[in-house]
């Protein structure tokens, strides 16, 4: 199953569980899922001009429970959370540095050393010299690395969406929703977290040295998805206690074509 695919099946599951697919009043939301080597982000466009002005394949048509849909989805692979934290700290995917090499990056503690596995290569990793503002300095390498990469929509700052994976995860990790139930946050909230996150590791690393680059990330992501900073994300594993993977979507999606053939 390719990036896109998941990404409306996890559509389906998620306004199932809602009640927007049952011929009702009920409105859809959009979908957002973080993974770790490719992003995600569907909806169904209420505006004619998103369709006519979105790249060809971005918009896809199915029909579902006697209705026909149009869904704008697509899948940035190598923008997940893993593949773009490696790039922002200077790595290539699949490469491993030559020699004794290592990947200096202003996203970690000025102190940091360590070692990091990705897609099986591991890499030496250490913070720059200490002086830097932080969050800035990373900031910056985010911006550059995602600089053209994404397709803004002008229409989801009208919508709700909900986020899943590592934009629960990171959430989470700053305090801002509970492990077990979500919750709602604005995309500020993970600027704000960036910031204090990425100012307090001036003075170390912390548990987890790669918070402040996973954060800054996220939040330049969803801007340059379209998303403002006042934008409420609703963030859930589960809904009426089903949990909200592409799995129940695809299976409804299989039915349906099997119904028509």
């Amino acid at each position: 199953m390719d990036g896109t695919d998941e990404g409306v099946s996890a559509w389906i599951t998620v306004n199932f569980l809602l009640g927007g697919l049952h011929g009702s009043k009920v409105p859809t939301v959009g979908m957002l899922d973080l993974g770790g080597g490719s992003t995600q982000i569907t909806f169904s466009p209420q505006d004619e001009k998103t369709i006519q002005t979105s790249p060809i394949d971005y918009v896809t048509s199915f029909q579902m429970f006697n209705v026909s849909r149009t869904l704008y989805s697509h899948s940035y692979l190598g923008l997940g959370l893993m593949s773009a934290r490696l790039a922002v700290l200077g790595g290539v995917e699949g490469q491993p540095v030559g020699g004794s090499q290592e990947l200096v990056s202003p996203c970690l503690a000025p102190d940091y050393t360590g070692e990091w596995e990705h897609a099986e290569v591991t890499y030496t990793l250490k913070g720059q010299k200490a002086g830097e503002p932080i969050y800035e300095s990373c900031l910056s390498k985010v911006e550059k690395m995602i600089y053209k990469r994404v397709q803004k929509a002008e229409e989801v700052k009208q919508m709700e969406f909900y986020a899943f994976s590592y934009y629960y995860d990171r959430a989470v990790d700053l305090g801002l929703i509970d492990e077990k139930n979500g919750g709602s946050l604005r995309v500020s909230n993970y600027v704000d977290g960036a910031k204090s996150v990425c100012k307090n590791m001036e003075a170390g690393a912390g548990e987890n040295p790669f918070l402040c680059l996973d954060l800054t990330y996220i939040s330049v992501l969803l801007q340059e998805l379209g998303f403002p900073l006042d934008k409420e994300l609703k963030l859930a594993r589960k809904i009426n206690d089903v949990e909200t993977s592409w799995a129940l979507g695809a299976t409804f999606y299989y039915m349906e074509s099997l119904r028509r053939h």
